[in-house]
């Protein structure tokens, strides 16, 4: 029997007895765990019980593991580079990962260890749904036409004005510039 479990966001195969290296976990090393986010759990040949699929996740049912080490993956070069431009750079990562030794495949919560690693509250986890429309922000000039006693004027939009064909000046603009850079001369001086 094995387990297909989520961790850290990504989705690992969990049997008894394997070592699975993980993204840094915030537990101490030899410490026990349970990971409450199992997706699927699948009956082998010979095993009691039936293959059973979360939708997401399947409930009461938890994998022991316990925490070997902690330790930093392998340097991964990061090199960025623009052709012409003399521009490179030249980055090392290396990632935190943590080891975990999976112990079982637990039912139910009785019999799991103590400590749960994903302990956030289920409505902070939940994502908005695709039905529900961001909150309007509000028009600041209905908000000040809505005074009491008086009635709120339909909101236009203003258009604005068209810009003169290149070298030639515009009938309603009086302060618009001539071809040539000239400006217009006027009689009174």
């Amino acid at each position: 029997m094995y387990a297909i479990v989520q961790v850290g966001g990504r989705q690992y195969r969990a049997t008894p007895g394997d070592r699975l290296v993980v993204d840094r976990m915030e537990v101490e090393p030899g410490s026990e765990l349970q990971l409450p986010d199992v997706r699927m759990l699948v009956a082998e040949a010979g095993d009691a019980g039936a293959t059973q699929v979360g939708r997401p996740r399947l409930e009461d049912v938890f994998v022991a593991a316990t925490a070997v080490s902690h330790f930093r993956g392998p340097k991964l070069l990061v090199f960025k580079y623009k052709p012409k431009k003399r521009y490179r750079r030249k980055r090392g990562f290396r990632a935190e990962l943590t080891e975990l030794r999976i112990d079982g495949i637990s039912l139910s919560s009785a019999s799991s260890p103590t400590q749960s690693v994903e302990s956030v509250p289920e409505a902070v986890t939940k994502a908005p749904s695709r039905r529900s429309a961001a909150p309007k922000k509000a028009d600041s000039s209905r908000a000040q036409a809505e005074e009491p006693g008086t009635a709120a004027a339909p909101v236009v939009a203003a258009r604005k004005p068209r810009r003169a064909a290149p070298g030639k000046a515009s009938n309603t603009d009086p302060g618009a510039e001539l071809p040539g850079g000239h400006e217009e001369i006027a009689d009174g001086a």
